[in-house]
Parts: structure tokens; sequence; C-alpha cells
């Protein structure tokens, strides 16, 4: 960018000092005295010369002046672009975030919900399996084992995990011998290991 600059200078610096020298030189060749003529008083101007014509056919500027100009049109027409283009990346990027925060947000809404309902569903199947505990409990051990041998090895488990161990022995006496070999297996394997 410094670079830049200098060159914005140096073309400055050209354009003034090639504007002086025409000048100059025009009033050479027209017979002005002195154009750096400083009035004596306030009010003493010099008149201005009625001889000096300024030629329109005469090059201000050079080839490699306008060589120059130009390219640095086309440089502040491409870093235009470029901050255009940025700042609509910038836009899109603003709205991307806020589209994603509000994702985010509703997210975290929807996982407080899914939570709430899980923990409710959760409190209720373990209200039910109590309460089915405590119907199997009550019946006699031949009709609790008559039904539970019928029910799946997981649900069986999970009413005998609710049940007092010495009811769960009576009812597991009455059972196929087979399924209360699988139920023992399971409650063997999930049981709890005591704390100390």
């Amino acid at each position: 960018m410094l670079f830049l600059r200098d060159k914005n200078l140096i073309l400055v610096v050209v354009i003034i000092s090639s504007i002086f020298i025409s000048t100059l030189e025009v009033a050479q060749s027209k017979d002005i005295k002195s154009l750096d003529a400083v009035p004596q008083e306030a009010g003493d101007l010099l008149p201005t010369p009625e001889n000096v014509a300024l030629e329109s056919s005469r090059r201000l500027f050079t080839e490699m002046e306008i060589k120059l100009l130009q390219e640095l049109e086309i440089r502040r027409i491409e870093l235009e672009r470029r901050e255009q283009a940025l700042r609509v990346r910038e836009k899109l990027v603003d709205l991307a975030e806020f589209e994603i925060n509000t994702r985010i947000g509703r997210m975290e809404e929807l996982q407080k919900e899914l939570d709430t309902l899980l923990s409710n569903l959760s409190n209720k199947e373990e209200l039910e399996l109590k309460q089915l505990a405590k119907i199997y409990e009550e019946m006699k051990p031949q009709n609790a084992a008559i039904v539970l041998n019928k029910l799946d090895d997981n649900i069986v488990f999970d009413i005998f995990k609710r049940m007092n161990r010495k009811n769960t022995a009576k009812i597991m006496e009455k059972m196929v011998p087979v399924k209360a070999r699988r139920i023992s297996q399971m409650l063997a394997e999930k049981s709890e290991l005591p704390t100390f």
C-alpha cells in the first residue's frame, strides 16, 4: 500500500512539473517577462497578460504518464470491487452467524423439552414397573409364573429387580426351568455391586 502511495505522489509531482514547464514554455514563447513578479502594495496586482493563449493541442502528459494513470484507475476499480465483495461476504457471514445462533437456540430448547419428556417417561415407566412388581408379588407364585413365562425376558428381569427377593424366589421355582435360568443369569450379570 505504501508503494502505491509513493507512485501516486511521484505521479502528482510529475504532473505538476509538466504543467509548470509547459506554462513556462508558453510564457517564454509569448515574451512574458516574469510570472513570479510580486505586487509592491496590497492593491497593486499585475494585470493578466492578454497575449497568453493556452494551446489545446499541446500534450500535458507523456504516454508513460497516461499509461500509469490508466493502470492506477484500473487498480482503483479493482480495489473498489474487492471492497464491495468483502462487504457482501461480511453481510453473508453475519447472516449465517445469526441463522446458526437461532438454530442453536432452537436445538437447545428442543433438547430441554426432550430431556423433560424422557425424564417423565422414565419416571412413568419406573412407576408402572413397580406397580407390576407389586401385582405379581401379591399373586400366587404358580399363577405369577404362568404369566411371566409368556413375557419377554427383559420385562421379567425389570419386574424381578423391583420385587422382594423372597417373592422372586418363590415365583422362579414355579417357572419353566430354561426361562428361570436365563432370568437368573441376567440378574447375576446386571446386579449392582455392593458399595463399601
